[in-house]
């Protein structure tokens, strides 16, 4: 009988309207932080966010994932949000959109006299599906979590994602 309390009580929490925070026009910027289970490297991001409509955010970035075992990657990610607030600085949101990757192998920064200077590069269009939330830290600053799985033909990837956010 407590469980389904809890649940009920938590639905109601997702249905009850919070602070509208959530307004048409509103833009931010953000600095992010992630890690890509494909290619196994940390990844650091630029993103821009701005409100379409009352809930729905666009969000355009650009991430460089950094040289390890002489690959790379940089992609440009075009995403939308669903925002809704959970309470007065809790936010959670689900993630769609596309994105460009371009994934480099550099066998000439290997420093292996057998090994000639060799690089080749793959483009890949995929598709971001996943969930983020944002957490208020002040009027105009959050910090920004979020799990998305990148699906791109031979380098899909889950990617972990944290980041501060000031809006303007």
């Amino acid at each position: 009988m407590k469980k389904v309390i809890l649940v009920v009580a938590f639905c109601l929490v997702l249905i009850i309207p919070a602070k509208a925070q959530n307004e048409a026009g509103l833009f931010s910027m953000s600095a992010n932080l992630s890690y890509g289970t494909e290619i196994e490297s940390l990844g650091v991001g630029l993103r821009g966010q701005y409100f379409f409509l009352d809930k729905l955010r666009g969000s355009l970035e650009y991430k460089y994932f950094i040289d390890r075992h002489n690959l790379s990657e940089w992609e440009i990610n075009a995403d939308a949000h669903w925002v809704f607030g959970v309470s007065q600085k809790v936010y959670l949101y689900p993630i769609g959109g596309l994105k460009f990757a371009r994934w480099t192998l550099d066998y000439g920064r290997a420093n292996i006299a057998e090994v000639d200077s060799y690089k080749k590069s793959n483009n890949r269009l995929g598709l971001n599906l996943g969930f983020g939330g944002q957490i208020s830290l002040s009027h105009n600053t959050y910090v920004q979590i979020e799990l998305r799985e990148e699906f791109m033909k031979d380098y899909s990837q889950f990617v972990p994602v944290v980041g501060f956010t000031y809006e303007f």
